[in-house]
């Protein structure tokens, strides 16, 4: 196999697939975005590989149930399905919680592991084409399969008529470039000879045809005959039953079709599907395609309801700033009181959730969803009012707790909850409670009451066994009590139920390290790194590990590499300059300690360890500065003031000194021999005798010194022997 991935760039998609095809992959697709919606070109992958795969393997294909079925969910038949969580089983009415939008980069990265189990039967090449026009979530996958797949292992083999610009660095760094052309005279026979015939293809080819000729013909075409067309082309394409189909083509062939009403139907419910899948730029995409064909004054609901959806993935998509005209334009537009509660509750979630610091504002935030409880109160259905009360005041809670006010916090969400269970029958808005129980568990957490949060957290597992969220965060809260193997259960149990994301495998091995696994916990930490490159706590802890196992350069490498993609993180260069310090190379580690100091003058830990390199390369003055530094920042840690106390001495500065060693001696007596031992040498300098004669004495009652002859002899010349000398 070559060692490197290929981009074929240039020409018409026939010329790219003859390309490709030389490559003899073991399967090819195509990623426009008009065939399959999302995951278009890695759900084609997919569904071909697999069948033969679960033959072989069927554990394999199950192990990564929820990323295959995300991109091909054909395969449900095939593999099973997927646990069912509250979210995933949610009516849409009842939906109040929506996956973040990394959840498509989890799928991804599960995809990778799943290719990479397959090549262990041997190598395999992928060809994708068509890269230009793929959905979002396709070019995501293949920024990050062309990183973490080998080409040895899995070959990639992309072709696009053009630069794709998110992934001009990708290829760049993965891929050899391959160029081509058109043949020149057209290879003949190529296209369709008469117009009917090149119109007949464009639709049947999905719109995606770029062969010379056939859109020109087909926007030539009667707008009757183009119609018809796509009304066949769609019932072809609908009776093949496959669901991935429905997000793509079919969509595209009905919105084009005769009937606006079937269109709108099956578009509003592809739309649906993006949105609880996460597949949100499908979602606007959809939703775009709808609104340039409604009317809104003949639909002002519709044209609402796709509006509203359009905020939502606009805010998923962390794009929050393009919401509020849009909200604003929808309310000047409507005196419709549930609709001024949605508007203004969303546009609080702006200001207290959704925006960046600079634009973050929770009085105004509390002002709004204030008015939104205010209208939830005054509806006239009695399980409406309930619901939405409860509902506009768990985004309250959520307000209270970003202003500090976890009591108020905390009330809010008790009273929600208790409400919800007195006033609504129990099988109603089962999912919201859930959520109800988990932000109750958190607040109880940050109140400091374990043992309170660990019950909710147990009781939201009960109810909603299956989503992955609740066991890492019950898993981190066990972590917290010292629980460990509970954790670690809890942890596992995540792993089971989600694609895999890095917080949850850094928790893992952070848990590792803290239970004497540091092999378990290294693996983990590479792991994070696999999938995340510039996960900077993953790089710092396993460099840490790896220092604590006696392999400084490997630590060094792996610092080097995170330099490589962050040069400017503080806490790279104090562990490089750690790194260094036991490669034995301290001017190159006094150098990264400072680089470390530049780039945050309040790092504590490359302040000290500067202090240290400096103290031992005879410039005691450095340390000093540092050390002064490093204990503004420490409220007085008394090893800090032991330090600096001996630093003070080595620049004959022994009423400093004295002044340091008695502060340590205050803030800790867990081992105050030495510091008895140098206050009592300073005291002597500063002429200070019947104290010095005190510490003196004082540390040889601690026990056995290495310094007792000095301090026997000291004692002696102080004058009157102390108890401690006499019994001597």
């Amino acid at each position: 196999m070559p060692d490197s991935h290929l981009w074929i760039v240039g020409g018409r998609r026939a010329t790219r697939a003859t390309a490709m095809a030389d490559a003899t992959p073991t399967a090819s697709a195509d990623c426009h975005r008009r065939l399959r919606g999302p995951y278009t070109g890695t759900g084609s992958l997919i569904r071909a590989l697999v069948p033969a795969v679960h033959a072989r393997q069927p554990g394999l294909a199950s192990r990564h149930v929820f990323e295959i079925l995300a991109v091909a969910p054909e395969l449900e038949a095939l593999i099973g399905a997927v646990p069912q969580t509250l979210t995933s089983a949610a009516p849409q009415s009842e939906r109040t919680r929506w996956y973040s939008r990394y959840r498509t980069r989890r799928i991804s990265h599960g995809l990778v592991d799943f290719l990479r189990s397959c090549a262990a039967d041997g190598p395999l090449t992928l060809a994708l084409g068509s890269v230009d026009q793929a959905d979002p979530t396709d070019v995501e996958f293949l920024s990050l399969a062309l990183r973490r797949l080998d080409p040895v292992q899995v070959r990639l083999v992309v072709s696009s008529a053009g630069d794709v610009p998110e992934l001009t660095d990708s290829f760049a760094a993965y891929c050899a470039r391959q160029d081509v052309t058109d043949p020149v005279p057209p290879v003949p026979g190529a296209g369709a000879s008469r117009p009917d015939e090149a119109v007949a293809a464009f639709v049947r080819s999905d719109g995606t045809s770029d062969v010379p000729g056939e859109y020109e013909a087909y926007q030539a075409a009667d707008p009757e005959v183009r119609a018809r067309l796509h009304d066949e082309r769609a019932a072809e394409l609908t009776g093949r039953g496959e669901q991935s189909l429905e997000l793509g083509a079919i969509p595209y062939h009905l919105l084009r079709g005769s009937s606006l009403a079937a269109a709108k139907k099956r578009g509003l419910d592809a739309a649906g599907y993006c949105l609880g899948m996460a597949f949100y730029d499908a979602t606007m995409e959809l939703t775009g395609e709808l609104m340039l064909r409604i009317d809104r004054a003949a639909e002002p609901d519709l044209y609402e309801l796709l509006q509203v959806t359009q905020c939502q993935c606009l805010a998923l998509l962390e794009r929050p700033e393009e919401t509020e005209p849009i909200y604003y334009d929808m309310l000047s537009a409507t005196v419709n009181p549930k609709r001024h509660m949605n508007f203004s509750y969303a546009l609080a979630m702006l200001y207290t959730r959704l925006y960046g610091p600079d634009r973050k504002d929770h009085h105004k935030a509390r002002a709004l969803v204030n008015t939104a409880i205010a209208i939830a109160g005054l509806l006239e259905d009695p399980e409406d009012r309930v619901f939405h009360t409860v509902f506009m005041s768990n985004g309250k809670a959520l307000i209270e707790m970003h202003l500090g006010n976890l009591e108020e916090s905390l009330r809010l969400v008790d009273a929600g909850i208790a409400r919800m269970d007195q006033e609504l029958s129990a099988d109603k808005h089962l999912l919201h409670r859930s959520v109800l129980v988990h932000n109750r568990a958190q607040v109880l957490a940050g109140l400091g009451r374990p043992e309170e949060a660990m019950a909710d957290f147990d009781h939201v597992i009960e109810l909603d066994p299956n989503y992955p969220e609740y066991h890492f965060d019950r898993g981190n809260q066990l972590s917290k009590l010292g629980r460990h193997s509970e954790a670690f259960a809890d942890y596992e149990a995540a792993i089971r139920l989600s694609p895999p994301f890095p917080e949850l495998y850094f928790n893992r091995g952070d848990l590792r390290a803290a239970t004497g696994d540091p092999a378990g916990a290294m693996s983990d930490f590479r792991y994070v790194l696999d999938l995340e490159p510039d996960y900077l706590e993953a790089r710092v802890s396993l460099a840490s590990l790896l220092l604590d196992a006696g392999d400084a350069q490997a630590a060094a490498d792996q610092v080097r590499a995170g330099l490589a993609l962050t040069p400017d993180e503080a806490r790279l260069h104090c562990t490089l300059g750690l790194a260094l310090l036991d490669l034995g190379d301290r001017a190159a580690a006094r150098a990264a300690f400072s680089r470390a100091v530049e780039l945050d003058p309040e790092l504590f830990e490359a302040l000290v360890n500067r202090a240290v390199a400096a103290f031992e390369d005879g410039e005691p003055d450095v340390a000093v500065a540092d050390l002064s530094a490093a204990l503004e920042l420490s409220d007085g840690d008394p090893d800090l003031l032991f330090n600096r106390g001996l630093a003070y001495e080595a620049v004959s500065r022994p009423a400093d000194a004295v002044a340091d060693y008695t502060a340590a001696l205050q803030a800790s007596q867990d081992d105050p021999a030495d510091l008895l031992y140098h206050r009592g040498r300073c005291l002597a300098a500063l002429d200070r005798a019947a104290e010095a004669r005190d510490d003196l004495g004082a540390h040889l009652a601690c026990g056995e010194s290495a310094y007792e002859q000095e301090v026997r002899d000291l004692l002696a010349r102080l004058g009157e022997p102390s108890a401690a000398l006499a019994a001597g």
